[in-house]
Formats: structure tokens, sequence, C-alpha cells
């Protein structure tokens, strides 16, 4: 796609969120949520490589504008460094610790861990089990130099800390909830089951835990009730985040979100054997934006339905950052954390990426990726390679956004700019390093195994548009306790995503299983997207077609758009795997709150 051209492209809400005016609005006042702002206009930054990058100038600066109020505090970004956040411990591994008897908490744990739903956890366990136990609380850190911001984390910290798991080794999160709200934690990527897949409605309340067991399993090849591991479907990059009901903007904008990273023998060995950069040179990056009240806490809006931007650019919970990287190879596992906006990143030297991956999932083999364009929740796995670098380098954002619709344009046509605005500066530091990583474009990574039209038993269609002040999916509000498509474990489907327009860009994630996208307006997609996804950008007026397969855990699952604020608005409808071939709509099957 070629940079320097043009960027492609009510009533009063009968919906409101939940306790607004049951709080009598306090959320919009004191506390963690007064006020939100931007910080970095005008300040001054280094020089860049070719083609831009360093300083904030009148140009750049849109490409930092919020739609509320902003940030009061001045800083000089690039003070910071960029925080790695810590490797989450297990309690124990291979037997609980004393006094921890699973599902003996006020929420319990899945009943496939007892065997229920017919699953056999031995054909899944490759590994001893881990016991982790995690606390939503709260904390404060400095987004900005000397103000300090109340968040909401997990551990107190955001981004949350990192686990790291291997595909089959299970796993056991007591998660404890110190907050004032309920919560829910939803493990973005992962193929678990339902109890523990943060279904909006299956809580941990205030003063009270869930254990979500996690069986980091794959699916099983064929019609996914036997055979050998489907280990195409092994995950790498997934996140976790909160996704209690009308609630998960609120949360993720207070910093509710952290990596899970997950590798399989196939990867270990592409680390071990340096084909892939390995720690500490693997490097986990959620962007995100925010604004700031004049006390320092994190503005937020309830009363906006169409998607928060902030002015603060923010990596791993920093505005502006930087990080200081030696003459080498490094893996970069790019998240969009944000609530509504969408990035699209770009080095200031116009060096390209190596794509490894995108979302939860390697590539065949790695890719040359001139930008990374992500809707939120997208990732992007990618190795930057800093040998010949310049000594100071930006990662920069270059897509124009101005509110919650999105860029404008449509997703072949968007609105570029570059020099674009920096949100990282990368410090390039020492002689070459002569151990670095051996991937280069068209390094064999992860065999992929396509869904065959063949295998198609059914096609449905979802429109996502705007309809009562609020947001729908074929015209309906989101009911937690309605199957809205039902399909039978063991089979694939054809999904039509459908985004009317409006101007509106709604990024699709589906639970449970990944996607793999056939069409894009009816054109194939881009190589970066024609594998395995589970998060899809519709742009305005844009139609995608997906291949889906439906395996191993019974529902409810939930499909939604990830603008945090569409979702909460309930943009979101439920799935719900069965084991017999069942029409919807129909109540869900089975419910764990």
């Amino acid at each position: 796609m070629s940079l320097n051209r043009k960027e492609n492209q009510s009533d009063e809400s009968q919906v409101t969120r939940r306790r607004v005016l049951q709080a009598g609005s306090a959320a919009l006042g004191a506390g963690l949520f007064a006020g939100f702002g931007t910080v970095a206009i005008g300040a001054k930054g280094g020089k860049g490589g070719k083609g831009g990058g360093g300083g904030v100038t009148d140009a750049t600066a849109k490409l930092a504008a919020g739609n509320g109020p902003t940030t009061p505090f001045k800083f000089v970004p690039f003070t910071q460094n960029l925080p790695i956040p810590p490797i989450k411990q297990p309690l124990s591994v291979g037997a609980p610790p004393a006094g921890f008897v699973p599902g003996e908490v006020f929420h319990g744990i899945a009943p496939e861990y007892f065997g229920g739903n017919n699953f056999d956890r031995s054909l899944y366990e490759l590994h001893p089990m881990k016991y982790y136990e995690l606390c939503m609380k709260r904390g404060v850190q400095q987004i900005i130099p000397g103000v300090n911001t109340p968040i909401m984390g997990y551990d107190g910290m955001w981004p949350g800390p990192t686990f790291k798991t291997r595909i089959g080794e299970p796993c056991i999160v007591r998660t404890n909830n110190e907050l004032e709200e309920e919560q829910g934690i939803h493990l973005h990527g992962g193929h678990n089951p339902a109890h523990s897949d943060g279904f909006p409605t299956f809580y941990v309340l205030p003063g009270q835990a869930r254990d979500y067991y996690y069986t980091n399993s794959v699916p099983r090849v064929g019609d996914g009730k036997s055979g050998p591991l489907e280990m195409s479907e092994a995950a790498s990059t997934c996140w976790y985040h909160d996704h209690a009901m009308d609630l998960t903007s609120k949360y993720v904008e207070a910093g509710m979100a952290g990596f899970n990273l997950m590798f399989d023998e196939l990867e270990w060995g592409l680390i071990s054997s340096n084909v892939l950069p390995g720690d500490p040179y693997d490097i986990p990056i959620a962007l995100q934006d925010r604004t700031l009240n004049p006390d320092g806490s994190i503005f937020h809006d309830p009363l906006n339905h169409d998607g928060a931007l902030g002015d603060l650019m923010c990596a791993n919970g920093k505005a502006q950052p930087k990080f200081h990287v030696q003459r080498r190879k490094y893996r970069f596992r790019f998240l969009n954390g944000a609530n509504a906006r969408i990035f699209e990143l770009r080095l200031s030297n116009g060096q390209p990426f190596i794509g490894l991956g995108t979302d939860s999932w390697l590539y065949p083999q790695a890719i040359e990726r001139e930008t990374l364009l992500l809707g939120m929740a997208k990732r992007a796995d990618v190795v930057i390679d800093f040998t010949n670098a310049p000594d100071e380098l930006f990662l920069e954002n270059i897509l124009v956004q101005t509110d919650g619709r999105g860029p404008g344009g449509t997703l072949t046509d968007r609105n570029l700019q570059i020099p674009g605005f920096p949100l990282i500066k990368f410090v390039v530091e020492g002689p070459k390093q002569p151990n670095s990583a051996t991937v280069q474009v068209g390094t064999p990574l992860r065999p992929h195994t396509p869904i065959l039209a063949s295998e198609i038993v059914r096609t449905r269609t979802f429109e996502f548009g705007r309809g009562k002040g609020a947001w729908q999916i074929n015209k309906k509000f989101y009911e937690p306790e309605v199957a809205n498509a039902c399909p039978t474990i063991g089979t694939a489907e054809r999904w039509i995503l459908k985004n009317p327009g409006g101007g509106w860009w709604h990024p699709i994630h589906i639970h449970l299983e990944s996607h793999q996208i056939q069409s894009i307006d009816g054109q194939l997609p881009p190589l970066a997207d024609r594998f395995k996804s589970d998060t899809t950008l519709l742009g305005a007026g844009s139609e995608v077609e997906i291949f889906m397969k439906f395996r191993t855990f019974k529902g409810p699952f939930v499909f939604h758009c990830h603008n945090l604020e569409h979702e909460d608005m309930r943009m979101m409808f439920n799935f719900d795997p069965r084991m017999e071939p069942t029409e919807s709509p129909q109540p869900i099957q089975q419910s764990f709150p």
C-alpha cells in the first residue's frame, strides 16, 4: 500500500450503562474517574531517523487528539524507560498448595475440571498443572513523570503481570476481587471452557473469588471430538482483560489488562535454535491512549457511547517512553489495548517489520510488513532488526483518527500521515551482535491448516449497526440469556460480518476459536490476514466473509465489537456450541454467575 496517498477509509439512547443513575453519576466526578486528558502536545522530542519521528509538531499533534477534555500537564517525552511487566510466578506446580482446594470459592470452577461436559482432562494435559493467585485491586503509578495516577489493575499494576504458559499445561488462576464492583476476566485468544472464558455475566463479585481453569488446550483435528491435537491452532500471543457486563470500557481504561504468552514445542524449538529471539529480547508492548484529569486521575466518561480517545499515547502504562536496545533483532508483541483508537504502526526510518504472526497465532512463514494496522484488541507479532538502525529510531502511529467513529475512509484507502506521532523512542546502542536471531522473511514458522469450503455446513449473517441511540447486531441489543447462534460442536460455518456504514469502524472479536478470513469486500484479504485471527476489523461499509470451526467446549461464548464503548452499549451476541443440532435463538444452555 502506498503511504503517500490519501487514507481510505440520533435517537435518545434506550439503553444506558448500568448504575450511571444509580451511582448518581459519581463516576463523572472524584476519584479514579474524575477526568482524563492529554499531555504531549507541544512537548519537545528528539530527532528522528530518515522519514521523520521524534518531536511533536502541529502536523503530528492531530494524530494524538482526544475526544474529551485535554490533559492539563506538560512533560518531556522519552524520558521514562519502557517498563516490562513482571512474569507471574505460580504458587505450585503439579499439586495445589496447602489449603488450595480447586473450586472451593464462591464462584467455583469449570465443570470440565471434574470431567464434566464430556471433557477428558487427561487427553489435554501434556504438562503438570500450575496454580496461581491473582488479585484485582487498586494501585498508583506515574503515566507521566511526577504525576501520581490511581489505577485499577491485576495485582495492582498496569499492565498486569505476564503469564508464560505452555500448550497442554493447564492452569488454575484463583482470582480475588478487592474492588468495589463486579469484575470478570477474558483470556483473549485462548481455547478454554465457558466458565473461564469471561462471559459478561459470569462475574467475580466484590470480596469473592473465582477459580479460572485454563486448559491452555488446542482442539482436535477432524470433527473436533477425536483424533490428534490440532497443533496449527497452538496460541502464542494472548492477553487478558476485564469483561464484566456494561463495565469493560471503564475497567480496561483504568488499567485492567495484561499479557499471556503461550509456547508449544515447535515455538520453543524456534527460540532454542536462535531462529526467533527469546528472553530478554522478546518484549510484549500494550499500546493504549489515556487522558488525565487535573488531579492526575484517569478521565472516563460513562456517557460516551461512541468510543473514547485519549491524548496521551501510552506503552505499557507510560506515556511516550524510551527503550534501549542493542544492535540485534528483537521480537515485539504489539497489542492495541485501546478503547476506541485504531493504530497503524510504522518505523520512522521506513524500515519494514518482519511479521511473525497476528493475534494469537504464528504465520506459516515470516512475511514482510511495511506497516501494522491494528484495530482494538489486535496483536502484531513482529521482529525489528536494529543491527544497522540509526542511533535513534521511533515507533510511530500514522493513522489519523479524531473521534470514536474510526479513522474515516475505507480499509483500503486510509488517511495516513508521515511523519507520524512518535509512540516509543528506541535508543540503539553498542556494537553489532553476532548472535542475533536468524529469522528473515520466508523463514518457516507454524504450518497452517485451512478450513475448506467443503466443510461448511451453515452460513450466518451478522450486521453490526446503530439503532435507538446505541449499538446492535442484526437490529437487536445484547441479551445475556439468549443464544443467538447454536453451532453444532464438530462442524464449520461461514459467517458474513457486515457493517452498514455511517462512517463507523467495528473490530469484531469472536471468542473460543480462531477464524479464517476468506474475503474483504469481495477481495482476497492482505497476506497478513489470510491465516488465523480472533479479531477482524470492519471498516465503514465493509463486508467480511470468515470460516470458523466449533470444537471441544459447550457454550455460551460471545462475539462483539471491541470498541469497548460499543461492546458495553450492547453490540454483542451469544453463540452457544452444542453437542446436537439446535436451531436458534434459544436460552443459553448453562450459566456460571
